[in-house]
This record gives structure tokens, C-alpha cells and sequence, in this order.
């Protein structure tokens, strides 16, 4: 099976001189005013958004009124209208917008096929209406990677000026094997502050992890830290802008997504296992946050399992997604309902873990603490740990022939608890006979 990866490289130019600078700000004029044109035709005569009916209605039109301009700065100018109608569409369906129509600020030539740009490895050339213009590209390592690996630049081209310098996202394309052997499946259950894996070869249950993320106890924490900031102040304070910029929230959590994605990538290449995911959207989270209050309805909107989703379904790796509903309450034993109302919690384990110590520990003879939250739910007599059922429950959804436990017992139930930063166990969890008092491996 053949699999398309893409990965998007945004690259800064060197300073341009002051006749190729003024020959990309006239394409630029130009295709803001197009496309400031192009949203009122497409708005006042309810155009679909397809590049079809596009080219049919604007092109020859323009081609006439522009006959200096490269056909594929007209091209890029209605793809560019095209998105952003549907997305104004989109939010004026659900209520998020007032204006009757979008409004087009910050300006980013598209260039959609290779006919009309050329990249040489060190820079790339623009066809503009005064001739070719050659824009010099800063390598970045993560360029060169892509470029001296096996990667294909894709047919589109996005730049934007800035200053005097021009920014340039080029898209690299690569086609790979992913193989998956049958019986060996990755089941993935993504929670606010975990992510639990199941991991079946040839049918049975080999192991089950979990990778605390600690996601969730991220978006609590910076939500406290910008209510500190702009208590009593105004947001448009200069010392508050500068405070609120310096908070790096979106860069942690998508430093822990990819360190996760990353293990689970390499465990399922190894196993040649295909991953199975909950299928997640943003409509349902949306749904989610109905009728929540401010603090809840915050923590689900900065849930980040779509965006896991999406990096995951980017990797060499088969993902197929299955829908969720009620895997977390079923038994996956005997099929029957768990009782929620007999949930039992264990808000907080402190585990002294030596794996974890860090240089000033080290020195010290001092050990981390590794904060692990656990939800239990009664089945008989025995209590299950909740984050781990969901995942046996969309293996078997996919597959009936998998077998939860290779003795069919909650006493095999062992969840070894990863750190996804540094790769090494923690902690491991385990099915409870005794409902009085909760113990851990």
C-alpha cells in the first residue's frame, strides 16, 4: 500500500533589491484587489465553492481585463477567494460571524501549478508580469533534509512580503510503503491528559500503554497564568500584549504531540501494525461544549485530539478511524454496561520514579514526582481502569477475532505508564480485586 506524506516548509528569503521587492508588491496589488472582487461576485451570486465554476466565471473575464498578468496569478486569486468564502460560509452557519461578508488583510500570493515558478534547490524563480524574478532562499536544516531525502516539491507555491524580505512555504511530497501485517493492530484512545495504547499481535494483547501527556493540565495552568496577566489591565496595554506574547502554550502542546505520535509511529512501523483511532471531529467538540460552563467549555475547546488525529494520519503509517461511542462503558469482556454511578476515582498517585531525576536531583539525591490520575469503573467484582477500556473496545470494533486478554481474566490488565518526552515507564496500573482500597503496581 502507497502512501502520500506531506510536510509544509515555511523558508525566509534574503533581502530582496528594490526592483524585484516593487515588482511582488504590484502581483500583490494586484491579486488583493482581484480577490476583494472576486468574494463580492461569489457572495452576491451564490457561486459553489468549486475551482471549476471559478475558472469558468472569472477567468477569461480577467485574463481580458489583466492581459499582462501570468494566468496563474488569476488562478491563485480565485482559489485563494474560493477559501475564504467557504470558510465565512462555514462560521455564519454557526453563528460566529456579523459581518455580511469576509473581509481580505494580510495578502498571500498563491501560485498553483509549476508552469509558472521554478525552484533549483537554493532558490525559487516567480514569473511575474515583469519577467522572472528569482527569490534566494535561507536553508534551514529541516529544508535540507527534505530536499537531499527523496522529497518532491508539490505543484503549489505560497509567498507573502514581509519588511524587505519575502516568506516562501513550499510543500514537499513523498510516496512510502506502509505495510501492516494482519492481527497486529495499535488501538489508540486520545484523553485530555493522556493517550492510552493497546498493542495486539497476531490477535492477542501484547501490552497496553499509557503516554501522559499532561495536555490538559497545560491548558489549565496557561488559562490561571493570562487571568493573572490581564487582571486589572487592559489588553491593549503594550507590557500586557508583550507578557501574553511570551506565553508558549500552543508550541508545548504541539512539542508533546509530536514526541507521542513520534513512539507510536516507530512501535507501529516495528510491529507493521495498522493504528486504530476514535473518530473525532470539530463539530463534536463543538457539541461537547454545549450548555458547559466558561472553564469546561475552555478545557474542551483547547482539547487537542483533532489535532492529534490529523498529525497522526500524516505518518508512514495505516490509520484507519472508528467511531468511539460507548467504548468507554462497556466491558470488554462480556460486552455488558458498566456502572458509572459506582465510579471509583483515585484523583492523584505520586510516583517516585529514578528515571525521572533531573541534573539538580541527580546532585542532590533527590527523585521527581510523577503525578498519574486514574478512573476506575466497577464490573463485578473487580474495577477497571477506565482510560484503558476504550481501546480494547475499538480493536474490537475493527476485529472481532482479537482476544482482549490471552487468559480472558481482568487479572492480566496491566497499563505501564509512559513519560512520551523521555521514553521510559513509570508507573504500571492494574486491575483491582478489592473494592475498598485501590493499590497499584
Amino acid at each position: 500500500m502507497l502512501k502520500t506524506l506531506r510536510r509544509t516548509v515555511r523558508l525566509e528569503s534574503d533581502p530582496l533589491n528594490r526592483w524585484k521587492y516593487r515588482v511582488l508588491r504590484e502581483v500583490e496589488e494586484y491579486q488583493r484587489l482581484i480577490v476583494k472582487e472576486m468574494i463580492d461576485v461569489i457572495l452576491s451570486e451564490g457561486l459553489p465553492t468549486t475551482r471549476k465554476r471559478f475558472h469558468e466565471r472569472f477567468y477569461n473575464h480577467y485574463k481580458e481585463k489583466y492581459p499582462f498578468l501570468p494566468s496563474r496569478v488569476i488562478e491563485g486569486s480565485y482559489i485563494v477567494a474560493g477559501r475564504i468564502v467557504k470558510s465565512f460560509r462555514k462560521r455564519r452557519r454557526k453563528g460566529l460571524t456579523r459581518k455580511d461578508r469576509p473581509e481580505y488583510r494580510r495578502v498571500v500570493v498563491i501560485i498553483p501549478n509549476t508552469i509558472n515558478w521554478r525552484f533549483n534547490g537554493a532558490s525559487v524563480s516567480v514569473l511575474t508580469h515583469k519577467g522572472w524574478v528569482e527569490i534566494p532562499l535561507r536553508i534551514t536544516k529541516q529544508f535540507t533534509r527534505y530536499v537531499y531525502e527523496g522529497w518532491r516539491v508539490s505543484q503549489e507555491l505560497k509567498l507573502r512580503l514581509v519588511g524587505g524580505k519575502v516568506l516562501v512555504w513550499l510543500t514537499f511530497e513523498k510516496d512510502v510503503e506502509v505495510e501492516s501485517r494482519e492481527g497486529n493492530y495499535l488501538s489508540i484512545d486520545v484523553n485530555e491528559n493522556n493517550v492510552t495504547v493497546a498493542i495486539f499481535e497476531d490477535f492477542k494483547l501484547r501490552e497496553l500503554r499509557r503516554y501522559e501527556t499532561g495536555l490538559g493540565r497545560i491548558v489549565i495552568n496557561y488559562s490561571i497564568r493570562r487571568e493573572e496577566i490581564i487582571k486589572g489591565n487592559s489588553t491593549k496595554d503594550e507590557l500586557v500584549k508583550k507578557k501574553l506574547r511570551k506565553l508558549r502554550e500552543r508550541e508545548r502542546k504541539i512539542d508533546v504531540l509530536r514526541k507521542t505520535i513520534k513512539r507510536i509511529t516507530e512501535l507501529a512501523r516495528d510491529l507493521k501494525a495498522k493504528v486504530i483511532v476514535g473518530k473525532f471531529s470539530y463539530k463534536a467538540k463543538e457539541k461537547m461544549e454545549n450548555n458547559k460552563g466558561a472553564r469546561l467549555r475552555h478545557r474542551i475547546h483547547q482539547w487537542s485530539v483533532v489535532k492529534f488525529v490529523e498529525m497522526l494520519k500524516t505518518q508512514p503509517i495505516e490509520v484507519e478511524e472508528v467511531s468511539e461511542s460507548y467504548t468507554s462503558s462497556i466491558n470488554p469482556f462480556n460486552g455488558k454496561k458498566l456502572k458509572k454511578g459506582k465510579q471509583v476515582v483515585e484523583k492523584v498517585i505520586k510516583v517516585f520514579n529514578p528515571y525521572l531525576m533531573t541534573g539538580t536531583a541527580h546532585e542532590g539525591g533527590g527523585i521527581r514526582v510523577f503525578k498519574v490520575i486514574t478512573r476506575y469503573l466497577e464490573s463485578g467484582e473487580f474495577l477497571l481502569e477506565r482510560d484503558s477500556i476504550a481501546p480494547l473496545n475499538l480493536a474490537k470494533k475493527v476485529d472481532g477475532r482479537v482476544v482482549v486478554f490471552p487468559s480472558t481474566s481482568p487479572n492480566d490488565l496491566r497499563v505501564t505508564v509512559y513519560d512520551p518526552l523521555r521514553e521510559v515507564p513509570v508507573a504500571e496500573l492494574e486491575a483491582i480485586k478489592s473494592k475498598e482500597k485501590i493499590h497499584h503496581g
